[in-house]
């Protein structure tokens, strides 16, 4: 089990991310048809949770979602068969490490989030969101920081989870991949690799 409780290192690491913003779109795009049409072979292995949502970990344990368990903090957890069968999923994966549970999720018509925050506490993790379809104000609303957010399907970002967000479907089939990783070097690297509008060395 990794203590929850950041070092300095892990404190410079997120004043830095924080620096780039609170919603940072990543420069790289998805496969999403050939992702979708994979989940729909995976359906039934989704597990059914609260809220009209549905989950398919892709990292860890399989037999529940875990919601409430400490486990799904645990650095460095495998990846899943489910993972394995989408490999352009599984690419991105590649990028990075020490992951925590990560998990697509399925959202029903009706379903929603209701407002949270993640890893608000001093917890050394960032998070990753992922939509992957329906991303239009009329098909579904993420609220961030008390404001809609809008959301380019198939693009990866992160996103600043101790502030207050949540999200409602207006309409089902909707899937997202949810990211929690550790703070480390060589994860703000690849950050750095993917960062849009940037000028010169990457590393």
């Amino acid at each position: 089990m990794v203590s929850l409780k950041m070092n300095d290192t892990e404190i410079k690491l997120l004043t830095l991310l924080n620096s780039y913003g609170d919603v940072i779109e990543l420069d790289w795009q998805f496969n999403v048809q050939e992702i979708l049409d994979q989940l729909e072979q995976l359906d039934s292995k989704f597990i059914t949770g609260p809220n009209g949502k549905h989950a398919l970990n892709l990292t860890g344990d399989t037999k529940s979602i875990g919601v409430d368990s400490k486990d799904k903090h645990n650095a460095d957890q495998e990846y899943t068969e489910h993972l394995h069968a989408l490999p352009s999923l599984k690419s991105f994966f590649d990028c990075w490490e020490k992951l925590a549970r990560c998990r697509c999720i399925k959202i029903d018509e009706g379903g929603f989030f209701s407002l949270h925050r993640d890893a608000w506490k001093f917890n050394p993790q960032m998070r990753i969101f992922i939509p992957l379809n329906k991303t239009e104000r009329h098909q579904w609303n993420f609220i961030y920081d008390n404001s809609l957010h809008d959301f380019k399907p198939g693009k990866a970002y992160v996103l600043n989870t101790r502030k207050q967000h949540g999200s409602f479907a207006f309409e089902g089939g909707i899937y997202h991949v949810l990211m929690s990783l550790y703070l480390t070097e060589n994860n703000i690297r690849s950050i750095h690799k993917m960062l849009p509008n940037t000028m010169g060395d990457k590393r």
